[in-house]
């Protein structure tokens, strides 16, 4: 509450509310690599539009391995041990649905470096830094955002079941604009009952200066499904 007191909509409007409905799929091919595929969908509640991704990932973590004594489903699927450091590298690719990408065709390569400082027995820190480098629209016009996040999340077990409440903050430079445009401000939690299977929910908020959506509220819900080799 006090990150998005702090980013006030100065004036100009309304916030716009939208559902982010994600499928995430996991897979672990040892203690250091994971692969995974994410297919988010972004609607607008008032208008209806619709975006679509596909994003591919590749993570390979290192470091000395730190014990958490409560069961995590947000980062590792059924593990105890959390590594310090993680990079992960992929690629998405977004459009509009409603007019087959008429209105919005992005291409994205990205590079993340995510750093975990875990604080006594439960509580995670991770900062993580980001780089997208991006093309879009039809002419497929270059650019690239640099986005820093800080996530905050705790494990608790209630019985068979395991939940992990998170708090996230995230700014983000956009080289189209030359300055840091955008903020998101992120709370939610995951919830397993078995080791394949967690349901997480978020509330967003998003303070974007240079878009013609200035403000924006969103409500996620995320399907994660785990493999392992």
């Amino acid at each position: 509450m006090f990150l998005v007191s702090s980013c006030p909509a100065q004036g100009d409007g309304d916030p716009t509310l939208e559902f982010w409905p994600e499928l995430d799929m996991w897979l672990r091919i040892s203690p250091q690599w994971r692969f995974s595929v994410f297919v988010p969908v972004a609607r607008n509640i008032e208008t209806s539009y619709r975006e679509g991704s596909v994003n591919i990932q590749s993570d390979f973590s290192w470091g000395v391995t730190h014990d958490l004594k409560r069961t995590r489903i947000n980062e590792d699927s059924r593990a105890f041990n959390i590594r310090k450091n993680m990079i992960r590298a992929g690629y998405y690719a977004s459009r509009s649905l409603n007019d087959e990408g008429a209105s919005f065709e992005e291409n994205t390569a990205t590079l993340e470096f995510h750093r975990r400082i875990p604080v006594g027995e439960a509580l995670l820190i991770t900062n993580r830094v980001r780089t997208d480098f991006r093309f879009i629209g039809e002419n497929h016009d270059p650019s690239y955002r640099i986005r820093y996040r800080l996530h905050a999340e705790r494990a608790f077990n209630a019985g068979k079941f395991s939940f992990v409440p998170y708090l996230k903050a995230e700014f983000g430079y956009d080289s189209r604009f030359d300055e840091i445009n955008r903020f998101r401000a992120t709370a939610g939690s995951s919830m397993s009952h078995t080791p394949r299977y967690a349901v997480e929910v978020n509330l967003n908020y998003q303070r974007d200066s240079q878009m013609s959506i200035k403000t924006l509220i969103s409500a996620g819900l995320i399907l994660h499904i785990y493999f392992e080799v």
